[in-house]
């Protein structure tokens, strides 16, 4: 068993300065706890900050926790708020931006696989 709280655990600030902006990730359970299947992830998205226009060859879970967002998809622009959850598919093109005045919070579950890096 492992138990822990969130601001225990160690904030790697993604922003690049185009790609990702305003985004920060903790890697809340992974492999390094023992876990054979699933890495569960926090990320922050401040004000203004997105994550990457991107897909990859795994499915992920979301749960949003605090904040107001969009969830960018070719189809369009779904709002994104506490409470609410998403599922994205493999090979599925997608981005989250912040829309609001206060940090987008969520989590985000992924398998654990050889190509799906931290």
């Amino acid at each position: 068993m492992y138990v822990e709280r969130v601001e225990n655990i160690e904030e790697k600030d993604l922003h690049n300065g185009e790609e990702i902006i305003k985004t920060l990730k903790k890697v809340l359970i992974s492999e390094k706890e023992g876990a054979p299947n699933f890495r569960l992830r926090h990320f922050t998205i401040k004000p203004g900050g997105h994550t990457p226009w991107h897909s990859h060859d795994w499915e992920h879970e979301n749960y949003f926790l605090r904040g107001e967002g969009v969830l960018v998809t070719e189809k369009g622009e779904t709002e994104i708020s506490p409470d609410c959850f998403a599922f994205v598919a493999p090979g599925e093109q997608h981005q989250y931006k912040n829309t609001g005045n206060e940090p987008l919070e969520m989590l985000c579950l992924v398998p654990i696989t050889e190509d799906n890096p931290e």
